[in-house]
């Protein structure tokens, strides 16, 4: 569930992957639920990546997911696999 009390641990996870240089791929396959809050830090991550030329993708994102992210109209987090 990435609803808000994931959102600070979920960042934290993410600006440490940014930081590493590694490309970061993710699996949204599990999703049963996903907050604004958790949105906002992926698109930040993202664009966050993209600006040190790191790779971040996210993979498999289930209907919840792909539902939300549709909604807060940030198509581009999704990645068909």
């Amino acid at each position: 569930m990435l609803d808000t009390t994931a959102a600070a641990p979920l960042r934290q996870a993410l600006l440490d992957l940014i930081a590493s240089g590694d490309a970061i791929t993710l699996d949204g396959s599990q999703v049963a639920q996903a907050g604004q809050a958790c949105l906002q830090v992926l698109a930040s991550a993202q664009a966050m990546a993209a600006s040190v030329r790191a790779d971040f993708e996210l993979q498999n994102p289930s209907e919840a997911l792909a539902s939300m992210i549709a909604l807060a109209g940030l198509d581009s987090l999704a990645t068909a696999a």
